[in-house]
């Protein structure tokens, strides 16, 4: 099967990827509070969204983009219950669910959103000949949809439990007709239903959006007359942090995510935003039976002589935390809160007992070797500066312990590629982030025989949990994916090197936060 990825989670963030999360409040504004009228909104992107059709791409920062054109099923409020967006009523089990539309939705064509155009929308996800990324992430793969326009009814139906399914399938962006029949020629352009259209793209550079008028279907009945709502967005792309931090202090900006030293400078100044806790990296193990890490000892003495508190001070630039769990965003339904203390504890004299007592035996060279093999690893992980001095660090301690380190970086799409293209498996560890506000979203990764299973983790604690979950209806079977969760964690499959506290800045605004920044409820005021 082909990738279908979810990795990873920093609003406007280069590398990241998808985080499905639950909203927030509006919040995030220094302004006095008096309402502006048909403002502009500037954002200081890290990178470029990429292909904008939304049924295709995976990242946050193509989704941050899409959200401004597409619209969901539904939205979800701080405590993770669904509420009404396109859909006005819904009913569920964990096997179907039958979405209501509201009357009167119309695409930024002005063509009429039909049932069976929704409909469409998951049938054209299902055909694997798409590689849609949705597909067996959000969207089962044996789901089946049908649609009556008389009564606006979409129905959803699959084999395969899921103890969030409308959670799940409820929050895919919803493309209209002419996007589905030739998504080509919607990579730059929207086919939604949503709040703005595309008036300029300048890939790499810009992508300018403008308020649609008529718009009357938002959730907590946003319309196109809101107050506060700005008129007119323009997401430009900035690479440099520092020079994301300097467009905030000057104005010339009022939304960008900002870390490192320069985060303490913003807040220094007592700049504002929306705070979000994030995991910047997680190490995964190639478990295929060809790559060294695929022996147990390997993995674990790899991580019992990783300082996971000093390496993520390194990533997090002094902002960092133990990792609570493997699950991201607001509410984290069914998250443990201490995950890292499922990690084998930190012990380089342990580390090197595990591999002697496996037969990994210290060489005059230096390097450890069993049966006429080296303990050789190749090391991939996305590029920057505090990924270079954290890993670098970190192979010394390998090397030290006997190690063989090769440590090979690139930008994200290139690690991605390497690690969910078919058949490549050139890599023994990878930084990678795998993580979404719903356990059974991140079932394909760490389990199953498909490419989203990057590193082969084969784990029956986490099967066997997962299978008793699955069975469940919402947060019935927290206990047995808590379990599963640690079950990761304690065997080595995965490790999270800690959780990172960031923010996004903002100026003038107000907003909400979810798999994205909302744009339904931005305010502006001054």
């Amino acid at each position: 099967m082909n990738k279908k990825i979810i990795p990873c989670a920093a609003i406007f963030a280069a590398g990241a990827l998808a985080l499905s999360s639950c909203g927030s409040s509006p919040s995030g504004s220094s302004s006095s509070g008096k309402i502006v009228t048909d403002g502009t909104l500037k954002i200081a992107g890290a990178v470029d969204p990429g292909n904008i059709f939304p049924l295709m791409n995976p990242s946050s920062d193509g989704k941050q983009v899409i959200a401004f054109g597409y619209d969901n099923l539904i939205s979800l409020d701080d405590d993770g219950k669904p509420r009404p967006w396109l859909a006005e009523s819904w009913t569920a089990t964990t096997t179907e669910a039958t979405f209501t539309l509201k009357p009167g939705i119309t695409c930024n064509d002005g063509s009429e959103l039909t049932a069976q155009t929704v409909a469409d929308n998951f049938t054209w996800i299902t055909d694997a000949k798409n590689n849609s990324s949705e597909l067996g992430v959000t969207v089962p793969e044996d789901l089946k949809a049908t649609a009556d326009n008389a009564t606006r009814t979409v129905t959803l139906t699959s084999a395969t439990p899921s103890p969030f399914l409308v959670e799940n399938i409820g929050r895919v962006f919803i493309a209209c007709s002419a996007a589905l029949k030739d998504p080509s020629k919607f990579a730059g352009a929207f086919g939604g239903t949503g709040l703005y259209t595309l008036t300029d793209v300048k890939p790499g550079e810009s992508y300018t959006m403008t308020r649609r008028s008529g718009y009357s279907w938002g959730p907590e009945g946003t319309t196109s007359e809101t107050p506060g709502l700005p008129k007119s967005v323009v997401i430009t792309v900035v690479g440099d942090n520092t020079t994301r931090a300097n467009l905030l202090v000057s104005g010339n900006t009022n939304i960008a995510s900002v870390t490192g030293a320069d985060a303490v400078r913003l807040d220094a100044l007592k700049m504002k935003g929306l705070s979000i806790q994030l995991p910047p990296s997680e190490l995964f193990f190639n478990q295929r039976s060809s790559r060294v890490s695929s022996d147990p000892a390997v993995k674990k003495a790899l991580v019992q002589s990783t300082n996971t508190s000093e390496i993520i001070d390194i990533l997090a630039g002094g902002k960092g935390s133990p990792a609570q769990s493997l699950l991201g965003g607001v509410p984290r339904t069914c998250a443990v809160d201490d995950v890292y203390k499922s990690i084998p504890a930190f012990d380089v004299n342990a580390a090197a007992k595990t591999l002697d007592d496996a037969g990994w035996n210290m060489s005059d060279g230096g390097v450890r070797s069993k049966d006429g093999q080296k303990l050789a690893i190749t090391f991939v992980y996305r590029s920057g500066a505090e990924k270079n001095a954290a890993f670098e660090h970190q192979a010394d301690v390998w090397k030290k312990l006997g190690v063989d380190v090769t440590l090979k970086s690139a930008d994200s799409p290139t690690i991605i590629d390497m690690l969910f293209k078919p058949g490549s498996s050139d890599w023994d560890i990878a930084d990678m982030n795998v993580n979404n506000s719903f356990p059974t979203v991140l079932v394909p990764y760490f389990s199953g025989d498909t490419s989203n299973n990057f590193s082969n983790i084969q784990n029956p604690t986490y099967n066997k949990n997962v299978a008793a979950a699955m069975k469940t209806v919402g947060t019935a079977g927290c206990p047995e994916w808590q379990a599963a969760e640690r079950a990761l964690v304690s065997d080595a499959d995965i490790l999270p090197l800690g959780w990172h506290h960031n923010t996004i800045y903002m100026r003038g605004f107000t907003a909400s936060l979810s798999a994205v920044i909302d744009p339904w409820s931005f305010r502006q005021s001054e």
